[in-house]
């Protein structure tokens, strides 16, 4: 973490910022201390792209879409700023450790049973993304935190309402990551379903099982072309063999062979079992072998009296059914957004 420098706010809302964690292209990473005593992550934008609309949109997308997901496998939301704000900005829970994407290039992939269990976690992950009436739409390695209690995933700034026709992105935008798209997200974004999130899955996990992309070129559209070409197979070599037909199935090119999380789940289960693990032993085991020490807060970072006050919004009324609690998470987004979201 690096001291504040004089230009940098000293708060966001009611967030005190303690450092720097890094800055992007598009703005600066803090470490924040919120009013109840947790840690954020704080990311703001830059004047230049706070200017653009379709990038304060986007970035406002991120802040109502983490809002709505809740669960153990995604960054927990801790408030953000008014659409209108001068300086955009969003909190979400601090993660220690690595990102999955530096975990392999330093450690190496995963072994069967670790990776078993990331494909479950991140499995249960991707289903509360759904539940919440979403797509994520670019889950990759650099996307998944392995923390101390087991990888989150984050990064929802292609976050789209979850069914075909239902997308804010204008027809033709190519929204993700390509190493790890689905053929039918290089085309009409009216077409990617929650079938594209189950590629993305596959690639994710065969990333993290042999080290390699199953997809790989020099360039973005070397990939495209491979993965759009029906000729060309995944390279899932040193993919367990236990694991290979779901692999298999995760990456297969048309969306309707792909099977749903329900089913993906069922299989995992069934493989944990066989390795003499439960899913909050495999949780245990992902978590101890893979989150990284070393990227806690520093001990220099003041203390600050820990007063319960919550920075979050208001959860769904209790009455509300799952269905329900997905339309109101399409709604909010559709009212959030009024034009089409600016395409990765």
């Amino acid at each position: 973490m690096q001291p504040l420098r004089d230009e940098d706010p000293r708060t966001l809302g009611e967030i005190t910022l303690l450092g720097r964690l890094g800055k992007g292209g598009m703005g600066v990473v803090y470490l924040g201390l919120a009013p109840d005593g947790d840690h954020a992550a704080v990311k703001t934008m830059l004047g230049e792209y706070a200017a653009q609309s379709d990038m304060r949109e986007r970035f406002q997308r991120e802040a109502t879409a983490l809002g709505l997901v809740q669960g153990p496998g995604t960054a927990a939301f801790m408030g953000a700023s008014q659409p209108d704000a001068d300086r955009p900005w969003l909190a979400m829970e601090y993660i220690t450790g690595l990102d999955l994407a530096e975990y392999v290039k330093r450690d190496g992939a995963l072994e069967e049973a670790v990776g078993t269990g990331l494909l479950l976690l991140l499995t249960d992950a991707l289903a509360s993304v759904h539940r919440a009436g979403l797509l994520h739409r670019d889950l990759k390695p650099a996307n998944v935190m392995l923390g101390p209690t087991g990888p989150k995933v984050v990064d929802f700034g292609l976050a789209a309402i979850g069914r075909a026709g239902g997308d804010l992105t204008a027809v033709g935008s190519h929204m993700g990551t390509a190493l790890f798209m689905a053929p039918e997200q290089f085309g009409a974004a009216d077409q990617v379903t929650r079938a594209a999130d189950v590629y993305a899955l596959g690639a994710v996990s065969s990333f993290a099982l042999t080290g390699r992309y199953p997809y790989y070129g020099p360039t973005d559209y070397a990939v495209q072309q491979r993965i759009l070409d029906p000729r060309t197979a995944p390279d899932l070599e040193g993919v367990p063999e236990t694991l290979l037909p779901l692999l298999r199935s995760l990456l297969s090119a048309e969306p309707d062979e792909r099977p749903p999380l329900t089913e993906v789940r069922a299989l995992l289960l069934e493989r944990l079992s066989a390795l003499d693990l439960t899913p909050g032993s495999a949780r245990e085991l992902v978590a101890g072998s893979t989150h990284v020490p070393g990227t806690e807060v520093p001990d220099t970072v003041p203390a600050t009296p820990r007063v319960r006050v919550r920075t979050t919004r208001a959860a769904p009324t209790r009455h509300e059914t799952a269905p329900q609690k997905a339309a109101l998470a399409a709604e909010r987004l559709r009212k959030a957004y009024a034009r089409p979201a600016v395409a990765a």
